[in-house]
């Protein structure tokens, strides 16, 4: 039995907890929030769930890592709350899931990709985009080189469901400034799928954002060199109607269009087919505990997380500067 211990039990926490209790062998034993009400409310969901078994409550991280000693944690906090729980729980031997990003900070990320590693313990990122069977296989068709090499790459995002919290600070939970916004809330995703599918790191990006007062970005525009120099031209808006999402690889021999649930493929003489995608069968919180179990890799390890901390926060830095900015 796998006992596992809940850090952050707002909306996030609440999207997981049904996928997590469809896994044999899995107990959820502790609840942990800075709001006992929302810790108290959650375990009171899983306490149905789980009959005969007691699920703890706490307000401090490091009372339930003391007190339940559970085998693996969940991190589901407002982004910039990720770091502490996440090197407390790792330096209590625990395994780590932590929903993204890794961090909103390079400095903190390297230091828990270091302190799982001295550990020994898995530290998983959940950049579920990775498990779409879309993604899967475009992934495949770039890397056996099918298509040719890249030479350039669109990738847009539309969130307009994010733009009804946009002024609303409760919604949100976090400082915009310091991690938050669209680009760290689905944007990160994007990234992500971007680098994982390419095979590729960032080397240097220009970006642009229309911002709030508060600082929250509703929209962000960017163009970044990858390092083999292909171009990619990220578009991010909270205000425009749209698909999830969508990224168009433009290769020597065709094109490959993808959405969160399709793919197509035009030759170079124009001719476009439809791929035929099988339905995505493994789950990110199935994938983190079948890696726990030493029954295969991790959807998205903490090393592989880095590389779009990294450009998150090179993001950042050229849209606040109006400079390029090198993925550092």
């Amino acid at each position: 039995m796998l006992r596992l211990g809940i850090v952050g039990c707002g909306r996030v926490a609440r999207t997981h907890i049904e996928r997590i209790l469809a896994l044999p062998d899995v107990e959820v034993v502790a609840c942990m929030d800075l709001d006992a009400n929302a810790a108290h409310s959650l375990a009171g969901l899983l306490g149905g769930a789980q009959p005969g078994r007691g699920v703890a409550t706490f307000t401090d991280h490091r009372a339930l890592l003391a007190s339940v000693q559970p085998d693996a944690v969940a991190i589901f906090t407002p982004h910039p709350a990720h770091f502490r729980p996440a090197a407390d729980a790792l330096q209590a031997g625990c395994h780590v899931f932590i929903e993204k990003p890794l961090s909103t900070n390079v400095q903190e990320a390297h230091d828990l990709v270091r302190l799982a590693r001295s550990r020994g313990r898995k530290l998983g990122v959940g950049h579920q985009y990775r498990l779409r069977s879309s993604l899967i296989e475009a992934r495949a068709r770039i890397r056996s080189g099918a298509i040719g090499p890249l030479r350039l790459v669109t990738a847009t995002l539309a969130a307009p469901w994010l733009a009804a919290h946009a002024t609303d600070a409760d919604a949100w939970r976090y400082e915009p400034r310091r991690g938050g916004g669209i680009l760290y809330d689905v944007g990160d995703h994007l990234l992500d799928a971007l680098l994982w599918t390419t095979g590729q790191v960032a080397q240097g990006v220009a970006a642009f954002q229309h911002r709030l007062p508060s600082g929250l970005d509703l929209v962000t525009a960017a163009t970044i060199r990858l390092a083999d120099g292909t171009l990619v031209l990220l578009g991010l808006s909270a205000l425009a109607a749209g698909s999830l999402f969508e990224i168009v690889y433009h290769a020597e021999r065709a094109t490959l269009r993808v959405s969160d649930v399709t793919l197509s493929e035009t030759s170079a003489d124009g001719e476009t087919k439809v791929i035929d995608l099988p339905v995505a069968a493994e789950t990110i919180d199935g994938n983190f505990v079948a890696a726990v179990r030493d029954e295969g890799p991790l959807c998205c390890s903490a090393e592989e997380a880095l590389d779009t901390v990294r450009l998150l926060e090179a993001i950042g830095r050229s849209a606040s500067s109006n400079q390029f900015a090198p993925v550092a």
